[in-house]
């Protein structure tokens, strides 16, 4: 990368994050909606098997993950979505955030183009311009359903475009994709075949609407090559201290995002990884959240 160096701006979220906190200190009564972050705690044995791990010599693990935990992502995948990875298609990092900008770095130049549906999370446009790369904001309205229309991603499409976002259930909005409306995304991608396909899909255990989930990995599954499936223990298992992520996706992009990984942290905690392993071992139950806030 050649030029002016691209000035970090801080993550808003985290920043409005500690100004709550600030707030909650002085005895404020704050209602956060800054942090996705599940009120309750991670499973027990979740914590035991870390307790147990931290009290072993551990010492490095490779970059990319340990086995264990590459075989579990894997397996916990394919009954939930009926998706089938090999080991060397598993992608781990510090938090399905790390997994996302690691990818962003490892496949973007000045001036490429990454297609964001708004509203969203923060964190995308702001890699997106660390990386040197330029955000599209695509509004999608209430109508919607907040979610991106196929005439309005072909609109949004261009020679620059490297990658088209789709997070669902969405940060903010908790907006879900039907068939349909995959199905003609799909369409569209088919015809720029140059454009990756980032699924964000770290909230799909936590719902607003009970029913099948569908990632666009399950409806378009010859474009497999070009996906990268984002997900984690974040959520689903309140370990969002945890820093524990990975991502699905084609051999040579895993290669890729692996040297990054090597480079920048070297590995993510192996006690973190060891309970992460604990978790999707003995899986969870979905999270279908009412207005109110309180679980269905």
């Amino acid at each position: 990368m050649t030029g002016r160096p691209v000035t970090p701006s801080g993550s808003s979220i985290l920043e409005r994050a500690r100004r709550a906190a600030e707030h909650r200190a002085k005895g404020r009564r704050i209602i956060d909606l800054t942090l996705g972050e599940p009120d309750f705690a991670p499973p027990a044995h979740v914590v035991l098997a870390a307790q147990e791990a931290a009290a072993r010599p551990l010492g490095y693990a490779p970059a990319n993950g340990i086995p264990e935990l590459r075989r579990a992502a894997r397996h916990a995948v394919e009954p939930d979505r009926v998706l089938h990875y090999t080991d060397a298609e598993v992608a781990v990092g510090c938090g399905a955030k790390q997994v996302i900008f690691n990818a962003f770095l490892a496949t973007l130049g000045p001036g490429d183009e990454v297609i964001i549906p708004a509203p969203y999370w923060p964190g995308y446009p702001d890699m997106v311009r660390l990386c040197g790369a330029v955000p599209v904001s695509v509004p999608c309205s209430a109508d919607s359903g907040f979610t991106l229309a196929p005439d309005a991603l072909e609109a949004a499409m261009t020679e620059g475009t490297r990658w088209a976002v789709l997070n669902a259930p969405g940060n903010p909005s908790g907006a879900t994709y039907s068939h349909d409306t995959l199905t003609g995304l799909a369409e569209v991608l088919r015809r720029h075949p140059s454009a990756m396909i980032l699924s964000d899909e770290i909230y799909a255990h936590i719902r607003y609407t009970e029913g099948e989930y569908l990632s666009i990995a399950q409806v378009a599954r010859d474009l497999r090559e070009r996906i990268l499936l984002v997900d984690g223990v974040s959520k689903a298992y309140a370990m969002t201290g945890w820093r524990v992520g990975w991502g699905f996706g084609p051999a040579e992009l895993v290669r890729r995002l692996t040297a990054v990984q090597a480079q920048n942290c070297t590995q993510t905690a192996t006690v973190s990884q060891i309970a992460a392993v604990a978790a999707l071992e003995k899986g969870c139950r979905l999270i279908v959240a009412t207005l109110d806030g309180v679980p269905a």
